[in-house]
């Protein structure tokens, strides 16, 4: 009976551990730690840019990593950017939403979903990681629907090919 108790609460833990990480919160790197440097090189494009994040979030999932930017570059405007790491190697933009130029409701809402199948992926809630990217998802799909040729997102970069 003892060991049948035992097994059951190792069960119950196990189980546990998976919903505890989709529920606990991402970091935001120090202001010059090494995470901090290497995102923001892997954003910046251009020299003269100068970041201004509204969040900065990193969450690791074992040897690997995801880190969700918002905020403004100081050269184009506005900018939404998912980035990876696995192992050592360097961290890469692996999706981005910017201002300047237009793209569809339609192209958005599948960018988007693309973004939160990525997040989810590494063990997060999606919007822990990328505040309100679900809501987002579903009004990009609901205007898409009512009006196929609506441009309601910036330039797209990287996500679903």
């Amino acid at each position: 009976m003892r060991n049948g108790r035992i097994l059951l609460l190792a069960t119950a833990l196990l189980g546990a551990v998976p919903l505890a990480a989709r529920d606990a919160s991402p970091l935001t790197p120090a202001a010059g730690s090494a995470d901090r440097t290497a995102i923001l090189a892997a954003l910046r494009t251009h020299p003269d840019m100068r970041f201004t994040f509204r969040y900065l979030r990193v969450w690791r999932d074992g040897d690997r990593a995801i880190a969700y930017a918002e905020g403004d570059n100081g050269v184009i405007g506005g900018f939404k950017s998912i980035l990876t790491r696995d192992g050592q190697t360097g961290w890469r933009t692996v999706w981005a939403e910017g201002d300047g130029g237009s793209d569809s409701c339609a192209a958005g809402a599948r960018h988007y979903g693309w973004a939160i199948e990525l997040i989810e992926s590494y063990h997060i809630a999606p919007d822990r990681l990328f505040p309100d990217v679900t809501r987002q998802t579903s009004d990009l799909a609901r205007s898409a629907k009512s009006d196929p040729d609506l441009q309601c997102v910036g330039d797209l970069e990287g996500g679903p090919e």
